[in-house]
């Protein structure tokens, strides 16, 4: 369940808050993905973040290729991620084109809410 004192202000640097995201990722941190209660590994590839499935947990998320995520999509998300805790019709057109043209959006949404 996710829960809503989880709103980030995004207004400041989003370059900042991508250095820190990545920097609590650093060698690799398992988290679970709500929707099927399975866990991925992220770790730091390069100027990505790099999507696997867990190494440590016992319900690993299987992914046959791991996924890239890059600034530019991490920028995506948080330009919506306070929408994402409160849907409503004024932003579901918003959400679901999101979800459509962003294969990670739930990796990043995951990180965002945990890490930050």
């Amino acid at each position: 369940m996710l829960l809503n004192d989880r709103m980030l202000d995004f207004s400041e640097s989003k370059e900042e808050k991508w250095e820190l995201l990545r920097n609590k990722i650093s060698e690799g941190v398992e988290l679970p993905l709500p929707d099927s209660e399975r866990w991925f590994l992220a770790t730091v590839d390069g100027k990505h973040i790099k999507i696997e499935g867990a190494k440590l947990n016992v319900r690993p998320l299987v992914l046959h290729e791991p996924a890239l995520i890059t600034f530019e999509e991490f920028e995506r998300v948080t330009d919506n991620y306070n929408d994402f805790h409160n849907p409503n019709a004024q932003h579901m057109s918003e959400k679901l084109d999101i979800q459509k043209t962003l294969p990670n959006l739930k990796f990043i949404f995951m990180l965002i809410y945990h890490l930050l």
